[in-house]
């Protein structure tokens, strides 16, 4: 099993493994952030993937939601090309309860992730749409 868009074309398999995914067309969350993105983030770390892409993924699931969240990293833009390109802006999210057990969840709310590094092609590019997106 490997973490990318293909999951959701073997849903079956991750959910034996005791692994949720989300209850929303990720297809759907895609198109619909890039064309009118209402959130851009900047800081692309472990702790943004945890906790604040987690919770939107909670909203979304719940159907209160329909847009997911643009990352930009400036200060570390390596984490891009290692951590979100190879898994299609998907990740794991493993969390310990307090009775030992863990629960295991693709968080799939991140839908795009930018190299925010000052003039850096096609990724500073797209960050000039977004900023002029009136949906921002």
């Amino acid at each position: 099993m490997k973490l990318t868009q293909d999951i959701f074309a073997n849903s079956e398999a991750w959910e034996q493994a005791g692994i949720a995914l989300p209850s929303f067309s990720r297809e759907e969350l895609v198109q619909a952030t890039t064309n009118d993105p209402t959130w851009i983030h900047f800081g692309a770390g472990n702790i943004f993937r945890a906790f604040p892409a987690a919770v939107l993924q909670e909203v979304l699931n719940k159907g209160d939601y329909d847009k997911g969240v643009i990352v930009a990293e400036g200060f570390d833009p390596e984490i891009i090309p290692k951590a979100y390109q190879p898994f299609d802006n998907l990740s794991l999210l493993v969390t310990l309860k307090a009775d030992g057990t863990t629960e295991t969840t693709v968080v799939a709310s991140i839908t795009e992730a930018l190299d925010a590094t000052i003039g850096t092609g096609e990724d500073w590019e797209r960050l000039e749409q977004i900023f002029i997106a009136p949906s921002l």
